[in-house]
Formats: C-alpha cells, sequence, structure tokens
C-alpha cells in the first residue's frame, strides 16, 4: 500500500469524531507550547511535517485493545488522555503508531487549549496554569527571525492578551479557519474587521485557510495487523531509531501492550508521589527505571530484551514495586527533598531497591540513606553512565540465591561498602580534602541545599519551610551599601562574589528568614539571640567580629568550622 495524502483539517476532524485514537503503548503527551508554535511555522512556510503511520483496527479487535483519545484541553501540570469508552468506538479506527506528538498538538491547537505555567509561579497554584489558544500575528508579515530563519509569528495566548492591537499587531485564533469553506468566507472576515485592502492581513489569512484546508500536507502510511505482538514489533522499529522514544519509554510500551490496566496503575503512582511533599516532577522514565532495578531484570538493556517474562515479573510484583517507590518519596520528603533540589532521580532507586528487598528502615538506615543520597548528588556519579552506576550500586546491596533469586546482603543500608565501591567512570561516593574544598565553591543552589541539611541534621525539614539564608544579607553588597560600611573598594568584587556561596548561607525557617531580611548579621545577632554561644556552636558561627568589614575572615573562619563537621558526618 503506497502513502496516502489528506488535509489537516481532515484528520482533525476524525479525531473529534471518535475515528482516531492512542493505542496504550503510546507515551503521553510531552511536546512544549514552543515546539507547537514552531510546528504551525513550518506548515504555513510549507516545509515537510514528516510522515506518519496509522494502524487499521476493525471489530470486533477493537474490543481486544486499549485505547486512549486525544487530549484536547492542555494542562501542563494535570493532563492525561482519556481512556477511550469502547461504546462510542466506530466499527473502524485508528491507532496512531508514529506522529502522536504531532496530531495532538494539530489538535488541541485546531479544537482546544493548552495551559502552561506561568514564570516563576508556583505548581501548587491553580491559577499558575490560564487557558491559551493559538493565536497568529495577521500583520506581521513573515520575516528572518534572530537565528536567520523565515518565520510567522504563532503565540499561545490568553484571551485578554490577544485582544492587544497596533499597526503591527492583530492576533488571530486559528482554529476560526475550519469554519471557513471557501475564500469568500475569510475575505468577508478580513472585511468586517476592516482588513481588506491590507495585504499582509490578506496574504496571511489565505496562506493560512490554504494550509489547514485545502493543501494536502498529512501524508501516513496504513497497516493493518490482528496481533498485538505485530503491531508493538512496528511500534518498537519506529520508535527506536532515533530520540522519538527512551528505552524506558519501550518498555512502558511493552508492558501495557501486555497488562491493560498498567497505563492507570503507573498515572495513578505518579500522581501520588508528585503530589508529596513540595511536590515532584518523576515521570515514565523513572518508573520503568525503577522497575528494571527492583525486579532485578538487566538495567542496561536493549530494545531486544524487552520480553514479556520481564513484563510479567514487574506485573506480578507490582504492589510491592508501588509501595516501595511510594515509601523511598515519603523519605526523601523527610529529608527535605522536592523537584526544586533533587537533581538525579536515578539517585533514589537504590534506596528503593533496599526498600523494596526489606531493609531495616530504622533511625540510624534512614541517615545512612541520607548520607548517601546527599554524596551521590554532590559528587554526580549518575552524571554519565547512569546505567551502569545503578547496576554498580545494586550488586553491592544485593546476593544471589542458589535458586537464581535475590536477597539483600546485609539488613542494614551499607554505607561504609558503597563509600568503598569503585564506580564507573571512575567516580566515587567517597570524599576527599579536595572535594570538600570544592563544596565552598557552590553558590546558593540545590547543592548548597545538600550541604546544609547534613549540617543541619535535627531540622524537620519535611515538616516546616525552611530557606537557604544569606548570614550577611544579599542586600549588604551593593555599591551603596558596601560603601557606607566603609568596605575598602579593592574588596568589592571578592565580597559580592563570596556572597551567595555555602559559607554565608544557613538554613533559617521561613518566618524567621522574613523578619531577618535585610538586617545586617551583627545587628540581628545582637538583638535576637539570647544563648550566643550555643547559636554559634549550632550555625558554625565564628568566634570573630560579624561586622561586614570582617567578612573575609568570617568566611574563612566558618569554611573551617563547616568543613570539619560535613567531614565528621558523612563519613560516620
Amino acid at each position: 500500500m503506497s502513502y496516502i495524502d489528506v488535509t489537516i483539517k481532515d484528520i482533525v476532524g476524525k479525531i473529534g469524531n471518535n475515528e482516531i485514537y492512542l493505542p496504550a503503548i503510546q507515551r503521553r503527551f510531552v511536546w512544549g507550547y514552543e515546539q507547537i508554535e514552531k510546528l504551525f511555522d513550518s506548515i504555513m512556510l510549507g516545509y515537510p511535517i514528516g510522515t506518519f503511520l496509522f494502524w487499521k483496527v476493525e471489530k470486533p479487535k477493537t474490543n481486544d485493545y486499549t485505547f486512549y483519545k486525544f487530549i484536547q484541553e492542555y494542562h501542563e501540570r494535570d493532563s492525561l488522555n482519556e481512556l477511550a469508552p469502547k461504546p462510542e468506538m466506530k466499527d473502524v479506527i485508528i491507532g496512531v503508531l508514529d506522529g502522536q506528538q504531532r496530531l495532538s498538538s494539530m489538535y488541541l491547537a485546531l479544537q482546544g487549549s493548552y495551559a502552561y505555567k506561568k514564570p516563576r509561579a508556583r505548581w501548587d497554584n491553580d491559577d499558575a496554569f490560564p487557558k491559551r489558544l493559538l493565536y497568529l500575528n495577521l500583520l506581521r508579515n513573515h520575516q528572518t527571525d534572530d537565528e536567520g530563519s523565515i518565520t510567522y509569528e504563532f503565540k499561545f495566548l490568553t484571551v485578554t492578551e490577544a485582544k492587544y492591537k497596533d499597526e503591527k499587531c492583530f492576533w488571530f485564533p486559528i482554529k476560526e479557519a475550519l469554519k471557513w469553506k471557501e475564500a469568500n468566507d475569510y475575505i468577508k472576515y478580513a472585511t468586517e474587521k476592516g482588513y481588506l485592502t491590507n495585504g499582509i492581513f490578506i496574504d496571511i489569512l489565505t496562506t493560512l485557510w490554504q494550509r489547514i484546508t485545502q493543501d494536502k500536507i498529512i501524508n501516513y502510511f496504513e497497516v493493518v495487523a490482528d496481533h498485538l505482538d505485530d503491531i508493538l514489533d512496528i511500534f518498537i522499529r519506529v520508535n527506536s531509531g532515533g530520540t522519538v522514544l527512551s528505552k524506558s519509554d519501550l518498555l512502558f510500551s511493552t508492558i501495557v501492550a501486555n497488562w491493560e490496566q498498567a497505563r492507570e496503575e503507573i498515572e495513578d503512582l505518579l500522581k501520588n508521589i508528585n503530589g508529596k511533599g513540595d511536590k515532584f516532577n518523576f515521570d515514565n522514565d523513572f518508573i520503568m527505571r525503577t522497575c528494571l532495578v527492583l525486579t532485578d531484570s538487566p538495567v542496561l538493556f536493549k530494545v531486544h530484551n524487552f520480553k514479556k517474562e520481564n513484563v510479567l515479573k514487574i506485573k506480578d510484583n507490582w504492589q510491592t514495586i508501588k509501595d516501595a517507590i511510594k515509601t523511598t518519596v515519603d523519605i526523601i520528603a523527610e529529608f527535605g527533598f522536592s523537584q526544586e533540589n533533587l537533581t538525579s532521580k536515578n539517585a533514589i532507586i537504590p534506596i528503593s531497591y533496599y526498600i523494596y528487598k526489606g531493609g531495616n528502615l530504622s533511625i540510624n538506615n534512614k541517615n545512612l540513606m541520607r548520607k548517601y543520597l546527599v554524596a551521590s548528588l554532590l559528587k554526580l556519579v549518575y552524571g554519565g553512565k547512569g546505567d551502569q552506576v545503578l547496576d554498580t550500586i545494586r550488586n553491592v546491596l544485593r546476593k544471589e540465591k542458589s535458586d537464581g533469586s535475590y536477597i539483600l546482603k546485609s539488613n542494614d543500608f551499607p554505607l561504609a561498602k558503597l563509600y568503598s565501591t569503585k564506580l564507573p567512570a571512575e567516580k566515587s561516593l567517597l570524599f576527599t580534602d579536595e572535594d570538600i574544598d570544592e563544596l565552598f565553591e557552590y553558590k546558593k543552589s540545590p547543592y548548597t541545599f545538600m550541604v546544609l541539611s547534613l549540617l543541619y541534621p535535627n531540622l524537620k525539614l519535611g515538616q516546616v519551610k525552611f530557606h537557604q539564608d544569606h548570614l550577611h544579607p544579599a542586600s549588604s553588597f551593593t555599591a551603596m551599601n558596601l560603601k557606607q560600611s566603609c568596605v575598602p573598594n579593592i574588596k568589592w568584587t571578592t565580597f559580592q562574589d563570596a556572597k551567595d556561596k555555602l559559607a554565608n548561607l544557613q538554613l533559617l525557617e521561613e518566618n524567621e528568614n522574613e523578619s531577618k531580611s535585610k538586617t545586617p548579621l551583627k545587628k540581628w545577632f545582637d538583638s535576637n539571640i539570647v544563648d550566643k554561644a550555643n547559636y554559634r556552636t549550632l550555625n558554625f558561627i565564628p568566634n570573630v567580629d560579624l561586622e561586614l568589614t570582617n567578612f573575609e575572615l568570617f568566611i574563612e573562619e566558618r569554611k573551617k568550622l563547616m568543613s570539619k563537621r560535613f567531614k565528621e558526618i558523612i563519613m560516620n
């Protein structure tokens, strides 16, 4: 069978008419709004947008497989594909094997909306995700952008934002173009808006209508197969040659092809763990990789290793896997971690393995887990060859029984053994004096939080909101304040460079941090601290003059106190 050409309007109509669905083997929609804007720019410019692969399924086979509907109203935080109700499905439907992201983008842009988070807004704020439609500026002629490419101006905007107009700006909701059956319809629109004589306006509108409703841009090949194994093989062959799917995505596809409830189970788990503590952003890749590690399957897997026996191990042990992952996330939330400072999701998988195999969750073992986690993140051991690192660490944790299954070598978390283990890429969890010195070059970041979380072990990081506070306030280091404090000009650059580094940071409860605010350290310390000796000890405040002019000595002496304590904690 040869390729078939149809218009975007035809395809969008079929999706809306319940004729085209997404097989369960497809991953979730992941395209960002900028990718969608660029897709429509390519469409307007007449660039090729790739071919598509469709799977034709006829009844009664439609009842044998799981399909999902396309997302129409996309929400960056909350959107999930809705399961396709069997009764509404036609006698013959199409499953998309290749092209899901592009088709989903076209459908929601032309029939729905895209709600993404406003910059700097909190993920738990419902108002941070305003509903946006895709608009095209009909008064900006295609021109060369900053990178030298010809481009049109597409943007996802709220209805309020789209009302703005001037001599170079008229935002048109592109979904309106689907309503026009002939050229006279958009000519009438231009007349009503007062732009009939505007050549740029008419030219862009004509091109848009032509590309979406007249040109046969969608080029697809249709396959017919009765057996899911055949479809899965086609799907893997199509999607394993580039960056379309990761290996974990392919495993996910295999799982859902052989376990119909898998997608709902995994999405429920993700919703649960991502809502813990100060929120996380775990994804399918994390779940799949964790499943492989926990079930003692090959971590360094290849496409041809996606076998049913691995899927069945995951399915048969799913409840225990799920419980281990939930417990792990509860524990790291207790440690004060969240999506803001968990710099490698792979780092927590060995903790899940230890829990899955029945490890002891005593206070001492939790402290060992915390040290392992902080060490692995600070030493960036998962930054390269992450699969090999996971395999090596798993081998430290486990031993093989006579029947080929695995159990823990020790009921205690083996931190000392992990420290002495040589990891792939010449990496190690062990801290040298040089490694510790390098920590003090970090500026306020997730990495400084990790160090401080160990140095302040008694803080209930999972229960109370703590901030990384500047001991000497950041506002003290402006040129004006440095001058007023009589700091010599020659030292300004040094002071300003060091103000955000670890030696000038502490963990302070949110309310206390707000009250401290811009108050100079010496003034705040003298006015608010009753037991000054104890406070100095707990917060590594050196016994030196706390005036800003003495900042260099303060940093030098505090670094010594923190280094000594960090070394004591991390190695014991």
